[in-house]
């Protein structure tokens, strides 16, 4: 009797169980996935027709070709982790808002959807606008990246159509809302395969398959990894735009806790060993 069902953009409530877990790199897995950002991996490109000098088109066969992920996207997971952005606020930068004399990078926008598309908006909370000191190691990767940007600007001349944002399309335009993503899903699935298939040098470098967790995943590994590191948890707040520390304990109160006991265990580990060598 109705032409729209009017709950078809309802949006169903999360189980509470589920919205609790945090899926999230431990501190040596996240030194693993650091590392595999820097790793060729051999990829299938399929079989497709191509145009030759005379406008004949012709098959290309299957082939294999090792790659290494995009610099630009080594960057937007790099800072991801080291910083804890959310995907929408790394999505939103500006060249202009990266400060190189200071070390420290503005979040004032935040990329969304809107009912017509991808929008700019502003972050989640009014505390999520902040500038965040990243590490000192960041530098020479941001200054080769905006190196390769700006040849890259120069080399498309008219056709050219960004307006500085650090994450791009072909045309310099905002890079997909969904690109960061898949790209994300992709660069995992193939090391855990090479993994697989790479016994010997997984073992002489010591590497392990990773959890294939989220993006959003990458931000819960900075505010794990900051704890391990023994960061203070107001700063820790601070970092990833939290109102209140209390906030940063209620959503990382588990994986806080499971350092702890690791901590724990550590210590205990040590204390034995020592104990040993004195006998």
């Amino acid at each position: 009797m109705i032409q729209v069902n009017p709950c078809r953009d309802a949006k169903l409530a999360k189980n509470k169980d589920e919205e609790t877990t945090l899926k999230y790199f431990t501190p040596e897995q996240s030194l693993m996935f650091l590392q595999s950002l820097d790793m060729e991996f051999e990829t299938m490109i399929r079989g497709h027709e191509r145009i030759d000098d005379t406008g004949k088109p012709y098959l290309v066969p299957d082939y294999t070709e090792s790659r290494k992920l995009p610099l630009q996207l080594k960057v937007f997971y790099t800072l991801s982790l080291y910083c804890g952005f959310r995907k929408g606020e790394t999505l939103a930068l500006h060249w202009n808002d990266i400060d190189f004399e200071n070390h420290t990078i503005s979040i004032s926008k935040s990329v969304g959807k809107g009912a017509e598309g991808t929008v700019i908006k502003k972050p989640k909370t009014a505390t999520s606008i902040r500038t965040v000191t990243f590490p000192a190691d960041l530098m020479p990767l941001l200054k080769q990246y905006k190196s390769e940007y700006n040849q890259y600007r120069f080399s498309l001349g008219t056709a050219w159509q960004g307006d500085g944002n650090l994450f791009i399309q072909d045309d310099g335009k905002l890079m997909g809302r969904s690109t960061p993503y898949q790209a994300y899903k992709r660069h995992i699935r193939r090391y855990n395969e090479w993994v697989r298939e790479s016994p010997e040098e997984v073992k002489k470098q010591q590497l392990e398959p990773l959890p294939e967790i989220p993006l959003h995943g990458l931000r819960h590994s900075c505010a794990t990894l900051l704890n391990y590191l023994k960061v203070n948890i107001i700063d820790i707040s601070k970092i990833l735009g939290h109102a209140k520390s209390s906030t940063t304990m209620d959503i990382y109160a588990h994986s806080f806790e499971e350092q702890s006991t690791e901590a724990a265990n550590k210590l205990n580990d040590f204390l034995l060993n020592n104990k040993r060598k004195q006998a």
